[in-house]
């Protein structure tokens, strides 16, 4: 009896010895490879990104933050927005502020190809030093976000023109943005911020559930308890955006048209930038990026353009939609990246800024 006890014993620690020699062959190897879990866990937006004081829009930009993140050079100006800093106030011209996400951002480009800067060039080209263009995308914003930022930072220039440069997925949830910074403390403190074997597990529970926190905030009951007051009820006598919504895409996250919350957060938002509209005096149009999808001559998620067409014109909003022009350059050729659906290319944001260039020439004339 003693002699089995003893066996299993000495079974056990050739079995404990065996995984910490495993763990430290793992830890060396990590170390070897020069594994940074702040590089994996946060490409560079932890300097980018700070939580905001304001509980509408969570995180914002860093005022004269810089680095590398999310693909491209970043450098945010002193007031807190990626591009040229403009004095606040009323300018003597026609000054545009440009709202939206990652798109707008302009991530995996240069500043210099964003739509926002190629717009003020092109504007600027005849008539130097008469238009402005302030860039205040976020990546990751939703469209209540956007508008809040507006509200926020965007309304001390005095826009003469609103554009919400509206992605598909601005109606839900998308971005743990604000979840990646609060949990970087945990990686700087502690034995964790020793080991590299537990930040790699660690990084790995991390990143899924991260996804399953997406998934379920966007549920219905859970997405409704999280706006609360920010979604407005759509009646059952709106029988155009009912059957719109029927007919509404199948695929994550263009299924989130369906939802009578997802689109009731898009309509509180443009009701919200409609007040903000009235009483500051500016113009806005919404400019709707398409899904990137593969080349097929079709375009399946039109009914989602409509019901954000629906939503804006029921407000009073001007709608400019590229995906003629998106469609006749072809998808493919307007990626950022093989199989990114969502971020154009430079190409991408050049025909932008010359579709908006031409909409703000037809409305000073």
């Amino acid at each position: 009896m003693q002699k089995r006890y003893r066996s299993t014993l000495t079974k056990a620690g050739l079995i404990v010895v065996s995984v910490l020699i495993s763990l430290a062959v793992f830890e060396i190897g990590l170390r070897v490879i020069g594994y940074d879990p702040l590089k994996h866990l946060k490409n560079g937006r932890e300097f980018i990104l700070r939580q905001s004081l304001y509980s509408d829009l969570r995180y914002e930009l860093t005022p004269g933050a810089s680095g590398y993140a999310w693909g491209t050079d970043v450098q945010i100006n002193g007031n807190g927005y990626r591009g040229r800093s403009v004095v606040p106030g009323k300018f003597n011209g026609f000054r545009t502020v440009v709202l939206g996400d990652s798109i707008t951002f302009g991530n995996f480009l240069p500043l210099e190809s964003t739509y926002s800067y190629r717009l003020h060039e092109i504007l600027n080209h005849k008539k130097p030093s008469k238009y402005e263009v302030l860039n205040l995308g976020v990546g990751g914003y939703d469209i209540v976000q956007e508008v809040s930022n507006l509200e926020h930072l965007g309304l001390n220039y005095k826009p003469d023109l609103v554009v919400v440069g509206f992605c598909l997925n601005d109606i839900g949830i998308s971005s743990p943005n604000l979840e990646y910074i609060n949990s970087i403390d945990k990686y700087k403190s502690g034995a964790i911020s020793y080991l590299r074997t537990a930040q790699f597990f660690s990084n790995a529970v991390d990143k899924i559930l991260l996804v399953k926190w997406m998934k379920n905030m966007n549920k219905p009951e859970i997405f409704q308890n999280h706006y609360k007051t920010r979604i407005t009820p759509i009646s059952k006598d709106e029988h155009l955006l009912s059957e719109l919504m029927k007919k509404a895409p199948e695929k994550h996250p263009l299924n989130w048209y369906k939802s009578k919350q997802h689109v009731g957060l898009l309509r509180y938002a443009f009701e919200h930038l409609s007040k903000l509209q009235k009483k500051e005096k500016f113009r806005v149009v919404v400019l709707i990026f398409p899904w990137l999808v593969e080349d097929s001559g079709i375009y399946p998620y039109i009914t989602a353009h409509k019901i954000v067409t629906h939503e804006a014109n029921r407000v009073g909003f001007e709608i400019i939609d590229i995906i003629d022009e998106y469609m006749d350059e072809g998808m493919e050729n307007i990626r950022i990246k093989e199989k990114d659906l969502v971020h154009p290319n430079a190409l991408g944001h050049q025909i932008v800024a010359q579709k908006l260039a031409t909409y703000i020439n037809n409305i000073q004339h």
